[in-house]
Parts: C-alpha cells; sequence; structure tokens
C-alpha cells in the first residue's frame, strides 16, 4: 500500500504542475480541480492514521476530468491516471 501512496503523492504533485499551466480563462475548472487535489492530500499526508474511505473523491475526479477533456487532454489524461490510481486503493 505505501507504494499505492506514493503514487498518488507523485500523481498529485503532477496534476499540481498542470495546472499552473492552464489559461486563467479557465478558473473554476481549474478551482474545482485544485480544491479536489487539496482534499487527496490531506488524506494522503493521513493515511497512516486514518485510512482514505471518502468515495466521494472519485466522483469529484470524474467531473474535473469531463471539464477537461476537450480543452486540456493532458490535464485530463492525469486525472484519469488519478482515477485509476484511487481504484486500485480500493475508493
Amino acid at each position: 500500500m505505501p507504494e499505492r501512496v506514493e503514487k498518488l503523492k507523485s500523481l498529485v504533485k503532477e496534476l499540481e504542475a498542470a495546472l499552473e499551466t492552464l489559461d486563467p480563462a479557465n478558473a473554476a475548472s481549474r478551482q474545482s480541480l485544485a480544491e479536489v487535489l487539496r482534499d487527496l492530500r490531506t488524506a494522503l499526508d493521513n493515511v497512516e492514521s486514518e485510512p482514505i474511505a471518502s468515495e466521494t473523491l472519485a466522483v469529484r475526479f470524474r467531473a474535473a476530468e469531463e471539464n477537461f477533456q476537450v480543452s486540456h487532454p493532458t490535464v485530463s489524461g492525469l486525472v484519469l491516471r488519478m482515477i485509476d490510481a484511487l481504484g486500485q486503493l480500493g475508493i
């Protein structure tokens, strides 16, 4: 499990970096994804004391991925990888 958690942390960093490059015109979509990333980062930081049990994270990532499918396929791809990684953890 620690390996999967590290993979998720790495994906969070990649997505955060990708968000920094987005056009400010996508502020609402960017903000939505940034919020779910913050929530996931908090959950990952506390995973040893409290397991990640929020299925809403996956739902929120799916919604974010839909927002970026056409306009930012790279971000969309990263979000899909995040959804897959969450699924591997049973979330």
